[in-house]
């Protein structure tokens, strides 16, 4: 009769401890790697870049998240592995930080996005106006030299105005009044749908990226503490906001002991 042999352990849990911790620096690597790359160009003040790299830390926000959870664990696990318990109070209070930094995101964020279509329409207002003027100075010429210095005022019509008219002013003022009210409806009515899309197209993008900005501060504050292992003031005024809950739907059960739980899908 053959006698089973103990069961052996494939990986040991110190083992288990230095690959999560390996995995946690690859992935810290990665992002690093990330916003470094996300970073540049540099253009701290222009809209462009404030929603190209809020953009970008919101994909990969992720990625420092898990590290710092694969790192508790590993340290969890075997609490000689590196980092050592001082540096991960060090890591969780950085956690803190950067839950303050996500609810930051959230404002930047949509300043960045609304000055970014502001910019566009005033851009489409602002030739809408170049050629309601020019339009006003073509229908007041009456004359050559007149008709000449109204076509300059043409954008993108400079040119024209030094070479011969091939008519008279009379038709060729018509013919110039024609083609800045095609162009005039056509930039009004480009401008009044970029209107239009700028609502629709805008706002639920920005509702999504303020709930993603929003959960990965709770992910960040919720991995965090402050100095001396204290938890940090973000997770506490969190940790309030949950008893309160808790507390209402107390209340509630409370004062609807015959509404709660599974009796409300009863007939």
């Amino acid at each position: 009769m053959t006698v089973r042999e103990p069961h052996k352990e494939i990986v040991s849990a110190s083992q288990m401890a230095d690959s999560l911790q390996w995995l946690s620096f690859a992935l810290i690597l990665v992002f690093l790697a990330q916003i470094i790359t996300a970073l540049f160009p540099i253009a701290l003040f222009q809209p462009e870049w404030m929603v190209r790299f809020s953009g970008s830390l919101r994909g990969i926000a992720s990625l420092p998240l898990m590290a710092l959870g694969l790192i508790m664990l590993a340290n969890m696990i075997d609490d000689k592995v590196l980092p050592s318990s001082l540096h991960l109070q060090l890591f969780r209070r950085i956690a803190s930080l950067a839950a303050i930094g996500f609810l930051l995101l959230i404002p930047l964020q949509t300043y960045g996005a609304v000055v970014g279509i502001r910019s566009q329409l005033q851009q489409v207002q602002g030739q809408l106006n170049s050629l309601t003027a020019a339009a006003e100075l073509v229908q007041q010429a009456s004359s050559e030299p007149q008709l000449r210095d109204a076509i300059r005022a043409i954008p993108g019509a400079e040119a024209l105005a030094n070479r011969p008219l091939g008519t008279d002013v009379k038709t060729v003022k018509k013919a110039l009044l024609d083609k800045l009210r095609e162009s005039t409806t056509s930039l009004q009515t480009q401008l009044n749908e970029s209107r239009s899309k700028a609502t629709q197209n805008v706002i639920p993008p920005l509702i999504r990226d303020a709930a993603m900005s929003f959960a990965y501060a709770i992910g960040f504050a919720g991995m965090g503490y402050g100095q001396n292992g204290n938890s940090s003031l973000l997770r506490r005024l969190l940790n309030t906001n949950k008893r309160s809950l808790s507390k209402g739907r107390q209340l509630w059960g409370q004062d609807n002991p015959g509404k709660s739980g599974s009796r409300w899908l009863k007939p």
